[in-house]
């Protein structure tokens, strides 16, 4: 194979790592990244920000009764309650994701329900991309020379966003993915692959390219 995917992850995900490979790097994802970026949370705040501009609006056309208890405050407690639901259903992703780099590959594990484990080498990594998401946080997705398809649903939300065909596994929504992407690119430099430095207001400015 190629690469191994498995559909019943080890509980530890040591396991995974083949013996005197060495970890570079281990982390999960940001919960208020996942929330914000892949749970829809954003699209939540901006519900509640209309909501709220509409309703100051409709203060001055009606009763203050009917603005604030009839027109507001069901839908703005909806919309909250939902949040915190996003909230929640991130939180639970995020805790049972691993993201690892090692000398040699690059592991995903997650999946809450399902796990879902997925070990790359870096000899079948054809591209690796770096998306800027806001502050210190980013997504790193990895293209695949293999022909092999990844699935999607199994493998998100740590995948790269609306690569259905051609899925690429991804680090979704790291915190300090500056440094995550040096270790990749310290990584990479002993071996064939060359670096790009980032490119700002790019969706995916940095690649990190092997030569073939």
């Amino acid at each position: 194979m190629e690469y191994k995917t498995k559909f019943e992850a080890p509980k530890n995900i040591l396991d995974a790592i083949p013996d005197g490979e060495s970890i570079l790097w281990k982390g999960k994802p940001s919960l208020w990244g996942f929330s914000w970026n892949l749970f829809g949370l954003k699209w939540i705040t901006l519900y509640l920000c209309v909501l709220s501009i509409v309703s100051i609006a409709r203060f001055f056309a009606s009763d203050f009764y009917t603005a604030f208890y009839i027109d507001f405050l069901p839908f703005f407690l909806s919309g909250l309650f939902a949040s915190f639901i996003l909230i929640g259903l991130a939180a639970i992703q995020s805790y049972s994701t691993v993201y690892i780099i090692t000398e040699n590959r690059v592991i995903i594990k997650t999946g809450a329900a399902l796990s879902f484990l997925i070990s790359m080498p870096f000899k079948k990594i054809k591209e690796v991309n770096l998306q800027k998401r806001g502050g210190s946080i980013g997504t790193i997705s990895f293209e695949l020379f293999s022909e092999k398809r990844v699935p999607y649903i199994s493998c998100w939300p740590s995948v790269r966003p609306w690569k259905f065909k051609k899925t690429q596994p991804a680090f979704s929504c790291v915190g300090s993915v500056d440094q995550v992407a040096t270790i990749l690119r310290k990584t990479a430099m002993t071996g064939n692959i060359s670096f790009q430095g980032p490119k700002q207001n790019s969706e995916y400015g940095t690649k990190i390219e092997q030569k073939v």
